[in-house]
């Protein structure tokens, strides 16, 4: 046995993977847990990581792969070695501009190739990516960049226009401005209104300067063959992540977080490098984007096929064309796509596998995709300050309704969620805990938030959770989310569960308001399906029947839509706001 970070490590014989381009090699890492007696065989309980950063994820894909394709955007097909230039060309003009090693850089852009050469030409040069979006308003990125102290904002053409004016609030030394007419077959339009929007706008602000990414490939002398920073302990990205006012927390994430993250996904997927092309329509501006596509996809040496903005029919038109292998993707896509096969036929027989997460999958839409796919479905956990994967069911070992098992390198408890002091039993619901390489460095610029999430060495997820006897885990509800009425706990998401079942129930969210008897009361807000007409009265039966009657809603709530956040979350914070502001509840 050997002491390793105050944690026990038995050896065993080292198993060579052959998932990635960088080398792994696996040992046993964590004292033996429940969920390793289910691992597949090929699967080793914790591996030895490479010493390496991200930028070098595309430099491994050139060297071995220069004439695979590497991206794929609208009419756009790049190599990994055309990929690879093209960052070094980006990467070059960047320094030219005085940008140095530790320098942020706030990204505003949606999936795109423009978004994949600046991120890594950005890491190539040793600065750091502060992930914005591009659904945030002028105000919004301007609180970002001076959170961050950010040398430059990198925004779309058009969506941003009208609100760039805002960004004065705090001048950043440069914008670059990233228009996707290059690659699109129908651009004679949208040419014409940037160019305008581009000759009126000459300078957005005193003391900035504004640049078309395109001159960013202008040429000049290249950096070295290799980057120039080689710590992989330095921060990489900056995650927005749990903000309810003003600003978000900012969750960082070193080099070797993330690499380490995108090595225990390659040790569990059964793929192999070079030979796989997988769907990138999952926003890169999200760590889970990020690292579930375009990291785990370039470090495996994928070809990444892009979509900018999520269509259930292109993103199909994508499949069949390109013989998509992998698509990551989020429930409420898989529901889009299992409604489109329903209504159209599109050859999906190359789909082998889909990853979801962010949020619980529905068995009736798991079991439609599968179907009508033949993929297998294999839902995981995560969160933004673990870069983000942290649980997931493993290709050959999946059990539906679950979030799986622990990565490999990651140990898991379910603790009491008061106290945060006591391990609970098999079936017990408490709050989630985790650890393991992939955990952040900590939140930006806030010492209290970061040592209320990281205790000893565990990240306190804020989820409630079971763990059966297996060592599988299951989701119960945000513990912020958890509603006390009389005493008593209420978990929305089980509540929500038994609504959906109820005929002409479309979508539903369910949160706690404030009582002055009760504390809370559990009040359900319902989306009808087209012309379905829903009466309190027989829902409240309804629910009585299979719920406790503490836990069925005082009041019914029926809205044309939910708030909902880019990944398709109900955003219930918006539901318990909009009624405490007295606002209609159709509003």
């Amino acid at each position: 046995m050997t002491q390793q970070d105050g944690r026990q490590h038995a050896t065993r014989p080292v198993v060579e993977l052959h998932c990635s381009l960088f080398p792994l090699s696996g040992h046993w890492q964590l004292p033996t847990r429940p969920w390793h007696q289910h691992y597949p065989p090929e699967v080793p309980r914790g591996l030895v990581y490479p010493d390496i950063r991200l930028e070098q994820f595309v430099l491994l894909a050139a060297e071995h792969y220069p004439t695979r394709l590497g991206i794929v955007f609208q009419r756009s097909e790049w190599t990994y070695g055309e990929l690879y230039e093209r960052i070094r060309h980006v990467a070059a003009r960047l320094r030219t501009l005085g940008l140095e090693p530790g320098d942020r850089i706030v990204f505003a852009l949606p999936n795109c190739p423009e978004f994949v050469v600046l991120w890594f030409a950005a890491h190539y040069l040793g600065l750091q990516v502060v992930h914005g979006s591009p659904l945030y308003s002028g105000e919004e990125l301007a609180r970002l960049v001076e959170a961050t102290g950010a040398k430059m904002l990198v925004a779309l053409d058009l969506r941003l226009a009208a609100s760039i004016e805002t960004t004065r609030l705090t001048p950043v030394p440069y914008l670059v401005v990233v228009t996707l007419l290059p690659h699109l077959s129908y651009s004679l339009a949208a040419a014409y209104r940037f160019r305008r929007w581009w000759s009126r706008n000459p300078e957005p602000a005193p003391g900035t300067k504004l640049i078309d990414f395109d001159e960013l490939y202008e040429p000049g002398p290249l950096p070295p063959k290799k980057p120039l920073v080689d710590d992989p302990d330095q921060p990489a990205v900056f995650q927005p992540t749990g903000g309810t006012t003003g600003i978000p927390k900012l969750a960082v994430l070193s080099h070797r977080n993330l690499v380490s993250n995108v090595a225990q996904l390659h040790s569990v997927s059964g793929r192999r490098p070079g030979e796989e092309t997988m769907l990138g329509i999952l926003p890169f501006f999200h760590v889970f984007g990020a690292t579930v596509s375009m990291l785990v996809g370039l470090g495996g040496a994928a070809t990444l096929v892009l979509q900018a903005k999520f269509h259930a029919r292109r993103a199909l038109r994508l499949i069949e064309r390109y013989r998509v292998s992998i698509a990551p993707m989020v429930p409420f896509m898989m529901r889009a796509l299992v409604e489109e096969l329903r209504r159209r036929k599109y050859d999906t027989s190359s789909l082998k596998l889909s990853i979801c997460g962010a949020s619980a999958l529905d068995e009736p839409t798991r079991t439609a995709f599968v179907q009508l796919t033949g993929a297998e479905v294999c839902e995981g956990y995560g969160l933004s300050e673990a870069s983000p994967v942290t649980h997931a069911n493993f290709p050959g070992a999946v059990r539906p309704g679950t979030i799986g098992m622990p990565l490999p390198d990651t140990d898991a408890r379910i603790v009491d969620a008061t106290t945060g002091l006591r391990d609970l039993g098999p079936g017990e619901v408490g709050e989630l805990i985790v650890r393991g390489p992939q955990v952040m460095m900590g939140y930006h610029n806030a010492p209290e938030e970061t040592a209320a999430t990281l205790r000893d060495g565990w990240l306190y997820t804020g989820d409630l959770a079971t763990m059966d006897e297996d060592g599988y885990f299951r989701i119960v509800d945000r513990k912020k989310d958890m509603i006390i009425t009389g005493g008593l706990n209420v978990y929305p998401s089980e509540v929500e569960e038994v609504l959906r079942s109820y005929p002409g129930v479309q979508e539903c969210a369910v949160v706690g308001e404030p009582d002055p008897k009760w504390g809370e009361r559990v009040v359900a807000w319902i989306v009808p399906e087209p012309g379905a007409e829903l009466n309190a009265t027989e829902l409240r039966n309804f629910l009585k029947q299979h719920l406790a009657g503490y836990k069925v809603p005082r009041d019914f709530r029926m809205v044309d839509e939910l708030p909902l956040n880019f990944l398709g979350k109900v955003r219930r914070v918006a539901l318990r706001e909009r009624a405490a502001s007295g606002q209609d509840p159709s509003s």
